[in-house]
């Protein structure tokens, strides 16, 4: 049993909720997550089983969408819905052009300001830690990217959007510099993640639907079907002792004519994922990167 599962998170637990929710009902050798969602945020947490974690490197740096609901008129020191209200005003209603325009300004590499109630560390200490015994530190930015960015609907006072992003985008701090932006502060009333990479919505399982090892079975993504964009290579049987050896294994001509420094799957004969690999155009051979023990 190898392989991920797509959960949709309930609302209300953390993420790591889920995966002691999940310990009690199977024991793994191997099980963690990719993409920590806040504990109000719902939608889709690929959850790596047993030989699966060790793609997670592979995957954690993928995109992300979100459909994001933004409360206008309310500033919350957490940036969502979940924190204490600094500031809450009337604001009038905006025309969907005020509010497009708006958000196509964060379209591209934005910086953002790294929300103080969060899990980032500081002197090796958790800023959420810091802040709730009132320690003042400077707050750290960072570089994300937003990809694209759309108005879904507009229901004064609340704000429907739809974002994709690179990997470290908090949707928080996005609400409430869009609030800045437009005059009226704002802060992130409910979050949804629809696709990580590959993992999309209606891939997602809810974790009602998992009570015995079973369903573990039934819903879980196998470590074959992970990466389908990665170029499959099949291994001869005789070269797989070299792989489980950590040895290279010779590029063939019946290969899928891979390039020079790229990233592989490496099946065996009965198609079991057994590797990810990396070629080597110069000395025609592919190198082992992740042994997977399927």
């Amino acid at each position: 049993m190898n392989g991920f599962l797509i959960i949709n998170k309930n609302t209300g637990m953390s993420s790591f909720d889920v995966i002691r929710r999940l310990k009690k009902i199977c024991t793994f050798k191997k099980i963690g997550y990719i993409g920590t969602l806040d504990r109000n945020a719902t939608g889709v947490l690929p959850v790596a089983i047993n030989e699966g974690v060790k793609l997670i490197p592979l995957l954690e740096d993928h995109e992300k969408s979100y459909k994001a609901r933004f409360l206008l008129g309310v500033r919350t020191d957490t940036f969502d819905i979940e924190g204490k209200v600094l500031e809450k005003t009337e604001p009038n209603e905006f025309k969907r052009e005020q509010l497009e325009e708006a958000l196509k300004g964060f379209k591209g590499e934005i910086t953002q300001k790294v929300p103080i109630f969060s899990s980032k560390k500081v002197n090796k200490k958790p800023l959420y830690k810091l802040a709730r015994k009132g320690i003042e530190v400077d707050v750290p930015e960072k570089k994300v990217h937003i990809f694209n960015i759309k108005l879904l609907d507009y229901t004064h006072p609340y704000v429907d959007v739809e974002v994709t992003c690179s990997k470290g985008t908090y949707i928080r701090s996005l609400a409430n510099d869009f609030g800045e932006i437009i005059g009226c502060g704002a802060t992130l009333y409910s979050l949804v993640r629809t696709k990580h990479g590959d993992f999309t919505y209606n891939m997602s399982v809810g974790l009602d639907e998992i009570k015995e090892k079973a369903d573990i079975e039934r819903y879980i993504v196998p470590v074959e079907d992970i990466l389908p964009g990665m170029n499959k290579i099949v291994i001869d049987t005789q070269f797989e002792r070299f792989l489980k050896q950590g040895m290279p294994v010779p590029i063939m001509s019946s290969m899928n004519a891979p390039k020079n420094d790229e990233m592989v799957k490496l099946f065996n004969k009965s198609g079991r994922l057994i590797a990810i690999g990396m070629t080597d155009i110069k000395t025609n051979t592919i190198k082992v990167k992740r042994l997977i023990n399927n």
